[in-house]
């Protein structure tokens, strides 16, 4: 006698199950990717589209990098940190007001105070 190896009607279901599934997952993938890259794309003809544009790589650029830096160096090389002035005083007591945080000495950092524009 020979054994016929015939395959079980729920192993072939779940298969086929499985494999729509990931079929699916793969093309909604594929459509979100084209999504991304055409809104990043495409030039925007009026005002409402341009500030839907600016919105959306925003949040895409916090999504995609670390929210919060590490260390104080990091911080410094960021170009937000750059486009603020600030504000100290020596040990004389002296106000000093510098474009960037780089430009205060390190010893006043903690102190330093962003200039309320």
């Amino acid at each position: 006698m020979t054994k016929k190896s015939r395959k079980t009607p729920v192993k072939s279901s779940m298969r086929r199950r499985l494999g729509g599934f990931l079929l699916w997952v793969v093309l909604f993938a594929l459509l979100l990717v084209v999504a991304d890259q055409t809104v990043l794309r495409l030039s925007p003809k009026g005002p409402l589209l341009g500030e839907l544009q600016d919105c959306y790589r925003d949040l895409r650029s916090r999504l995609l990098i670390r929210s919060k830096p590490d260390a104080i160096e990091e911080l410094l090389e960021q170009p937000e940190a750059l486009s603020q002035s600030y504000f100290y005083a020596d040990r004389q007591g002296e106000l000093h007001f510098v474009d960037s945080l780089q430009q205060v000495p390190a010893r006043y950092r903690n102190e330093a105070q962003i200039l309320a524009e």
